[in-house]
């Protein structure tokens, strides 16, 4: 019953592709390859961002630090490129697609998303942020990918956890970051930055942005099951 149930929600967001996606213990995970790095990438990079001591920085990247960034945003979307290209003509385009570029693709992305949603989180919430940019200091760059890394080998190396843990841990990053981002655009929407400065005063934003969540995929996920079947 759960697992029908993260598989339905989870139909909303990705295409689940069962050649594209990991499989544990035998059995296929709800999420493509690249999801799962996206969906995984971008809680492990606000963990990693809050545990370098980046603190409640609200200001964005700043200089060369874009030009950094747009490297796995590039290679994001020609990997993505790739492979449906080489879905559609029934062969490799550029180059064999594999899950494991997918994995490491969508990892990359997710990380650019933390990057990007860990200073908009202390603007919103205005909770003793500073303007100082996020990824300020040399060292906490590299930290990232390291922390991208640990990802993507906790998952390519056979994980000891069971299939149910991964698939409901999929499915709460998935549920987590659209309703961290629902969240936030209904604060920024109402102009209400800096409102929500305790876990009390975020709680009805929260609540607001999961229920947009849940909303926006399972109208999706019906949407996907009408048209196709």
């Amino acid at each position: 019953m759960i697992l029908d149930v993260v598989w339905f929600l989870l139909s909303g967001v990705c295409h689940q592709i069962p050649e594209h996606s990991l499989a544990i213990g035998g059995q296929t995970l709800p999420l493509c390859a690249r999801c799962t790095g996206t969906f995984l990438g971008v809680p492990a990079g606000l963990l990693t961002l809050w545990a370098a001591g980046e603190g409640r920085r609200s200001g964005m990247p700043r200089g060369a630090i874009w030009l950094v960034l747009a490297l796995p945003l590039a290679a994001w979307a020609l990997d993505g490129a790739n492979s449906f290209v080489s879905e559609v003509i029934g062969r490799a385009w550029l180059y064999a697609p594999s899950n494991v570029l997918r994995l490491v693709t969508g990892t990359g992305f997710g990380l650019v998303l933390s990057v990007l949603l860990y200073p908009t989180i202390h603007y919103a919430m205005g909770r003793q942020a500073c303007e100082e940019p996020v990824l300020g200091r040399p060292r906490i760059v590299a930290v990232l990918p390291l922390a991208g890394c640990a990802l993507v080998v906790a998952l390519l190396v056979e994980p000891g956890a069971p299939f149910m843990f991964w698939a409901i841990v999929l499915a709460a990053a998935a549920i987590g970051v659209l309703a961290l981002v629902n969240g936030i655009m209904i604060i920024l929407v109402l102009n209400k930055e800096g409102t929500a400065k305790t876990w009390v005063s975020a709680a009805p934003y929260a609540a607001a942005g999961l229920t947009a969540a849940l909303a926006e995929m399972g109208v999706l996920a019906l949407v996907r099951h009408v048209v196709l079947g």
